[in-house]
């Protein structure tokens, strides 16, 4: 991160300090009491994808060491009721801030579809400053194939993506006879649905294996044209003017699977299951490609203030986008952490950065966007 950007952001991280008494942030976690009331979401790993004690901590203690008035809510009834009753925040509180950190659970018999929008949309009824991208942003992200298709009209290099729905079967045609594809969930992320069975090339058996896994996961199943190659993840920031502030590379600790190099659900869930690394198996060239393409498919996909893009370089030196967060974690040992620590910002003061993206103005002044 260049040292003239980073003097941005410590304005930036200013500016939240100075106006934290006008603050109050709820910081809305998932209610693990939910996978009683729906069983199914145990398939899409809903209660290992949790966000951590940790992460929680560590977000809410920075914010309260910094003045501003602090409490986790559990649950998005939880946060309906009390905004209904008037008690999720302090009546004389300026700026009121929801902090998302709910997670997927497209699961059909789960939470369905665009799960992740809820909480934008209810925070737009009821005034609430909400620090992420908006409720469409939130659903195209999520939405795989949808993004891909996307991705390929505006000329963005993304692997060949084709859907196969529960009941509908292929959406576009299948996968040619003999292609390398990966398969995974539609809606979720954490690589859920990838495994040695589902990464192959695509022939007779395999429309088998996608429906079984289309059964299992309680939604469509994104194909993937397999990429083979460095996987690098890029950050945006976004005061205003889309900045790509960084990007690093991620492997699995163990090494390749017995049929390339992939990540799979334990590969994210344990804690030392990804390896973080300097991007230094690209050219400079290709580093600059994977920044002005992060820019681009951030502003493509309509997001806002902060997000990652997931690219995967293939042998020709052609960055393929093959995933993106509209909502990046911010666990002290996530990926966008890491980037932002590489760039001189200090661990407790990463929240309030990211904070700033939506609540200062592009000038840093005396008011805040609204």
């Amino acid at each position: 991160m260049a040292e003239s950007l980073f003097e941005r952001w410590r304005q930036r991280i200013k500016w939240v300090r100075d106006h934290a008494t006008k603050m109050s942030v709820v910081v809305l976690a998932d209610d693990p009491a939910m996978v009683q009331e729906r069983p199914a979401l145990k398939a899409i790993k809903y209660l290992e994808r949790l966000v951590s004690d940790e992460e929680l901590n560590t977000l809410s203690q920075a914010l309260i060491s910094t003045g501003i008035s602090t409490r986790t809510v559990f649950g998005v009834r939880a946060l309906v009721r009390a905004a209904v009753d008037e008690t999720l925040f302090p009546a004389d509180t300026p700026i009121k801030v929801v902090i998302d950190k709910t997670e997927g659970g497209g699961h059909r018999d789960g939470f369905g579809p665009a799960r992740r929008s809820t909480v934008a949309l209810l925070c737009n009824q009821f005034g609430f400053h909400y620090p992420h991208s908006d409720a469409y942003a939130a659903a195209i992200t999520r939405h795989k194939h949808h993004q891909a298709m996307l991705l390929h009209q505006a000329g963005i290099p993304a692997p060949k993506t084709w859907s196969f729905h529960p009941e509908r079967g292929w959406q576009t045609g299948a996968p040619p006879e003999g292609l390398k594809v990966l398969c995974k969930s539609t809606y979720e992320a954490w690589s859920v649905g990838v495994s040695e069975n589902t990464v192959r090339s695509y022939d007779s058996d395999a429309d088998q294996i996608v429906a079984a896994l289309c059964k299992e996961l309680g939604q469509p199943v994104c194909v993937q044209e397999f990429i083979d190659g460095p996987e690098i993840y890029a950050a945006v920031l976004d005061p205003g003017v889309a900045v790509c502030t960084g990007m690093i590379e991620v492997r699995a600790r163990g090494g390749p699977k017995s049929n390339g190099s992939y990540l799979v659900f334990d590969d994210h869930f344990r804690p030392d299951g990804l390896v973080y690394l300097p991007v230094s198996t690209v050219s400079a060239a290709v580093r600059d490609r994977i920044a002005h393409l992060a820019v681009r498919t951030f502003m493509l996909m309509s997001m806002s203030f902060v997000g990652r893009v997931d690219f995967r370089v293939s042998e020709d030196g052609t960055p393929h986008v093959i995933d993106i967060a509209d909502n990046p974690g911010t666990a002290p040992n996530s990926s966008l952490t890491r980037i932002l620590t590489s760039g001189s910002v200090p661990l407790e003061d990463q929240p309030l950065l990211l904070l700033s993206m939506s609540l200062a103005p592009r000038s840093v002044g005396d008011t805040y966007r609204q």
